[in-house]
């Protein structure tokens, strides 16, 4: 069975997220609360399990509400958490998601550009979906 994140759990997994960012960069760093344009995403995951995403897909189509968790950095929302909701969503013609979006309050130096350009993803539609990961 697979077992996904409930809603209070995303909020949590921000927070750590949260915190561990502000260990890394020694920066303090925000939440926002928003509604987000898919289509803006950049990934951070290539691959998706396909046996998973069907299971996001049925529960989506039952309500399900866990918000993605993003970072917002240098003017671009960069997925860290919910590839497999931001899928299942796009499939079932979804065009916006709920967000918490990480922004350090001060400029900080990350990789995760250079990161994401090494696995060839610039947007939702560059992710695969594999029998499994």
């Amino acid at each position: 069975m697979i077992k996904l994140i409930s809603r209070e759990e995303a909020i949590r997994r921000a927070e750590r997220i949260k915190r561990e960012n502000e260990l890394i960069y020694g920066v303090d760093f925000e939440i926002l609360h928003d509604i987000v344009d898919i289509r803006e995403l950049i990934p951070t995951q290539k691959e998706l399990s396909r046996k998973k995403l069907e299971a996001v897909i049925q529960r989506v189509l039952h309500g399900y509400d866990a918000p993605i968790i993003c970072l917002y950095y240098r003017g671009k929302l960069y997925l860290l958490d919910g590839h497999h909701r931001v899928y299942a969503c796009r499939i079932l013609g979804t065009e916006k998601v709920e967000a918490l979006i990480l922004r350090p309050k001060k400029t900080i130096k990350s990789n995760i550009g250079e990161s994401v350009k090494r696995q060839g993803l610039k947007s939702i539609e560059d992710m695969i979906v594999v029998h499994e990961i």
